[in-house]
């Protein structure tokens, strides 16, 4: 986790809160009983908390993730501005016991913490589901950018039709991969692997490939059909 430019300012925008909130609970002459401290240290560790949310979710490296990070920013910055309001209250408040606003503290403390643990858990299967995508798909995106850069290897006006239309073919065929079409997606790669030899010394073997490809594609996509 890099640190950035941006990280910096937001520690500082922290350090002005933690500031702020030390000067209003040392200048006003609050009474410094039981209750003060108890609203003093909860206050604390909620900005505290939410500078650590905050660096965690957004420090991510990609803009995705940093997007599945939001709920929990938005989570913890709801219970900063309750917590610190609440606080000042217990500060200034001297009747109240201090036990019980260590209980309604200590509970809504627990509250949020379940709330990002959970918020989290969901993040991270977000994003192995998204990484786990990223896999499937990228046998079709390899295979048609196998297929583009052929279309520059070769002047035949047809070939380059024939590779420009199986290079669409790929691209509109379903996405996902899965093991149950390694076998149709082996003889694929070695279709396209005959076809790049192919279009470098006889056009007329590589329209056939070609045609042989679009085949095997169709039937691909009629299995992908069946698994869903």
């Amino acid at each position: 986790m890099k640190f950035t430019k941006n990280k910096g300012m937001f520690l500082v925008v922290v350090a002005i809160i933690l500031g702020v909130f030390n000067a209003i609970a040392f200048v006003i002459p609050f009474a410094h009983h039981g209750g003060f401290w108890t609203g003093y240290a909860f206050a604390t560790l909620a900005i505290l908390l939410a500078a650590f949310i905050m660096l965690y979710a957004l420090g991510h490296e990609g803009m995705k993730s940093k997007f599945y990070g939001v709920p929990l920013v938005f989570m913890v910055w709801p219970y900063l501005i309750v917590q610190v309001v609440l606080s000042i209250l217990e500060m200034s408040i001297p009747g109240i016991p201090f036990k019980y606003e260590i209980l309604l503290n200590g509970i809504l403390l627990a509250i949020v913490l379940i709330g990002l643990i959970g918020v989290n858990a969901g993040k991270e299967e977000i994003e192995r589901l998204d990484e786990k995508v990223k896999g499937k798909v990228f046998y079709i995106k390899s295979l048609q950018g196998d297929v583009e850069a052929l279309v520059a290897r070769t002047q035949d006006a047809g070939l380059q039709k024939e590779l420009k239309s199986l290079a669409d073919a790929i691209r509109y065929s379903d996405p996902m991969s899965s093991p149950q079409l390694a076998s149709v997606e082996n003889r694929i790669e070695g279709k396209v692997a005959d076809l790049g030899e192919a279009v470098r010394s006889d056009a007329g073997a590589a329209a056939a490939l070609c045609a042989d490809i679009q085949q095997l594609i169709a039937e691909r996509n009629r299995k992908c059909k069946l698994l869903k």
